[in-house]
């Protein structure tokens, strides 16, 4: 595996010369074809955008492989694995973007809010045809900036124009979880499968409470994906629904059952009652104990 900790090193494994340390553009077409085509596991300490068309072969990133071959829009964030195989040349854009440019310049929402970066190809944008000429334009326009770099306004202009791209491609991937409404409605019956399975039929007394991370490693997606293909479906994201199926499940314990708070809260996962106490107030503004008074009483 090649890791790349600057766009430098990595400008030079491509045999082309630096333009700029913490930003950068180019065309594939520009690019050594044999370092492209087929190249060994990569990673890098920066984010990655990468519009292939005319693609024919596998795009793999973490361990999801993606084939595909025309108008696709990828996500790569810091320290993710990378590896291409194609069969021949492709064209389109990469736009490499190191963290440490956020401390001079762009003013706009920061990358690392972005989500879909570590969605991995799980969810790669794949463009319809109005959105791959919007997508195109913005980078052409881009790299033409990239490379005249006339001025002190270029770089400023050239994040305005990732910018852009960044808050089309919000706008792009909550067109495609709507488009593929129902993959996303068989992911959120999955996610309450396990749900329910892991609270309902795990009676160890070493139960742990299941984080969005645990679900979406079943599920073999990321968690960001996971919780925002379930928070376009339903509204709410995957963490507030694990939290309102553990409160409803407390509820009946609570009321059902001689438990004392302490041992409900240690079967949903709980270590500490406290934490449980304050997440149940925070659902219910009772306390645990409150609530089971008040329900006892009826």
């Amino acid at each position: 595996m090649k890791h790349f900790k600057n766009i430098k090193n990595l400008r030079k494994y491509y045999g082309v010369g630096l333009k700029h340390p913490l930003v950068d553009i180019l065309k594939y077409e520009e690019v050594n074809n044999d370092k492209i085509i087929k190249n060994e596991e990569l990673s890098f300490d920066f984010y990655t955008i990468s519009f292939v068309k005319n693609f024919n072969g596998y795009i793999q990133i973490g361990n999801t492989r993606f084939e595909g071959n025309n108008g696709i829009l990828h996500f790569i964030e810091p320290k993710q694995l990378y590896t291409c195989n194609a069969t021949n040349p492709w064209k389109g854009y990469q736009i490499l973007i190191h963290p440490n440019i956020f401390k001079k310049q762009f003013s706009h929402k920061k990358i690392d809010t972005y989500d879909f970066f570590s969605y991995q190809v799980n969810e790669s944008l794949l463009l319809n045809e109005q959105e791959k000429a919007s997508v195109e334009s913005i980078l052409h326009l881009a790299w033409l900036e990239f490379n005249k770099q006339s001025d002190d306004f270029s770089i400023p202009i050239i994040l305005s124009y990732i910018s852009t791209l960044l808050n089309l491609s919000e706008r792009f991937y909550a067109r495609q979880f709507t488009s593929r409404k129902k993959v996303n409605n068989e992911l959120y019956l999955d996610f309450l499968v396990l749900l329910k399975k892991h609270y309902l039929e795990n009676n160890s007394i070493d139960n742990q409470q299941p984080t969005v991370q645990y679900f979406a490693s079943k599920l073999n997606v990321t968690p960001n994906y996971l919780s925002d293909a379930i928070k376009h479906h339903t509204g709410s994201s995957a963490l507030t629904i694990i939290h309102d199926f553990i409160i409803d499940e407390a509820k009946n314990q609570l009321k059902n059952s001689n438990k004392t708070v302490a041992e409900i809260a240690f079967s949903l996962g709980y270590e500490y009652p406290n934490y449980f106490s304050k997440l149940f107030r925070k659902s219910t503004n009772l306390s645990p104990t409150e609530y089971k008074k008040s329900v006892k009483s009826i």
